[in-house]
């Protein structure tokens, strides 16, 4: 079966020869192409892409080259040439860390006609998890998946208020199990499946949400989500943000980090980083575009009115066993 890797890309040339040197030692799947969307790079990104050729590895490799217009709109371009029956969606800031990792999700992928996503666990390049999953559809709202919220329940306003183990720590993320959704970082679905439910919506232009919108779209259309914990990536957003960031904030996050790695103690104590200003605006939109689209807010939801307009589809699993029973029945079929 063919797959494509859907990899978008803007001024991360700092970190893409080592994503590519990684993605080319770690795939050895026969039948996949890298597709490189670039969206109005200002830096060598293209270059560096350009100068790999044809072939990666085992990959095929494809650059497409666009106008700067924002992730959503690049991976929608991407997700209209892929080639694949499986589509892999990936960041360029994200080395994978597992060996087979592409044979692992297709197998598990294609070991039930229910499955409709399947994402990998997610670390930081500091050694914290990012997450095995994200929660969407409960009373918490969005997180991700094995942190722990830093904000109370129904009074949420941020969904990166959490506090993360190390990457070691995780007990949530040992095994395959069923989540709301996944995370762009890396995970597979059907491109027909996501071609038919509206691909990524503009409406989360330029970025975020969108993969959890997607997901649960797919969820809507009567297919469940997995996290597979044998497949292991590094999302670089320490790399990316040193370079991006005045001084006064790199040592601040590096302060923090180090002292929430010496103790997990200090690490609870420790208030979660904030966004910025401009990336506060830009969530606060989304969050209201979300609110709009799917009648809930996405930090804080009233659970009634979510179960009242999508209880009877895969989006409320976790409140139905037969749905619940369904996944895990999938899961023991493939883990025996």
């Amino acid at each position: 079966m063919r797959v494509t890797l859907l990899m978008p890309n803007r001024n991360t040339a700092q970190l893409l020869d080592l994503v590519l040197d990684r993605l080319a030692a770690s795939t050895t799947y026969p039948n996949a192409e890298l597709l490189v969307v670039d969206d109005g790079s200002t830096d060598a990104s293209r270059e560096i892409v350009r100068k790999r050729g044809s072939k990666l590895g085992a990959l095929d490799l494809r650059l497409i080259e666009r106008e700067h217009g924002g992730v959503v709109h690049a991976l929608n371009a991407g997700l209209a040439e892929a080639s694949g029956k499986l589509v892999v969606q990936l960041d360029s800031d994200v080395t994978i860390d597992s060996e087979g990792w592409l044979e692992k999700l297709i197998a598990f992928f294609c070991s039930h006609p229910s499955i409709g996503v399947v994402t990998a666990k997610v670390v930081f390049d500091w050694g914290e998890l990012q997450s095995c999953g994200v929660n969407v559809i409960g009373p918490s709202g969005l997180y991700d998946r094995g942190t722990e919220l830093a904000e109370p329940i129904g009074q949420r306003t941020w969904h990166g208020a959490v506090r993360r183990p190390r990457s070691e720590e995780g007990a949530l993320c040992e095994r395959i199990v069923e989540v709301d959704s996944g995370i762009g970082c890396c995970m597979m679905y059907r491109r027909d499946v996501a071609l038919k439910v509206g691909g990524y919506d503009a409406g989360f232009s330029p970025v975020w949400f969108d993969d959890i919108d997607l997901c649960l779209s797919i969820r809507r259309a009567g297919l469940k989500v997995f996290f597979h914990p044998e497949v292991r990536v590094v999302h670089h957003v320490g790399a990316r943000i040193r370079r991006a960031q005045p001084t006064w904030r790199r040592v601040a996050g590096g302060v923090r980090r180090r002292a929430g790695a010496l103790s997990p103690a200090v690490a609870r104590v420790l208030p979660p980083p904030r966004p910025q200003k401009e990336r506060r605006e830009l969530l606060a939109s989304h969050r209201r575009y979300w609110e709009t689209k799917w009648g809930f807010d996405i930090l804080n939801p009233e659970m009634a009115a979510v179960q009242e307009r999508w209880g009877d589809t895969e989006i409320c699993w976790q409140m139905n066993p037969e749905m619940r029973a369904a996944g895990e029945r999938v899961v023991q079929a493939y883990t025996g």
